[in-house]
């Protein structure tokens, strides 16, 4: 599965502008918050994995939850 191309999808579900890349900065991309929990939530159910609070705060790029996501699923 190509996890940037499904997580790029849902950002721009969720308003995401711009030019959208592994780098981006999530707030630069226009997804706050709330937006990055409702798309981390759809991934999680979709990949059945379970990211921590930990994880989540930490989360400021797209690569971040790629690396997050590939950690789970090794």
């Amino acid at each position: 599965m190509n996890y940037f191309e499904e997580i790029k999808k849902g950002l721009v579900a969720k308003g995401a502008k711009g030019n959208i890349t592994k780098e981006s900065d999530l707030k630069e991309i226009g997804i706050d918050s709330l937006d990055l929990m409702d798309s981390v939530v759809d991934l999680e159910q979709k990949l059945n994995i379970q990211l921590s609070d930990d994880t989540l705060m930490s989360i400021k790029t797209i690569n971040d939850i790629i690396v997050a996501i590939e950690e789970l699923v090794k």
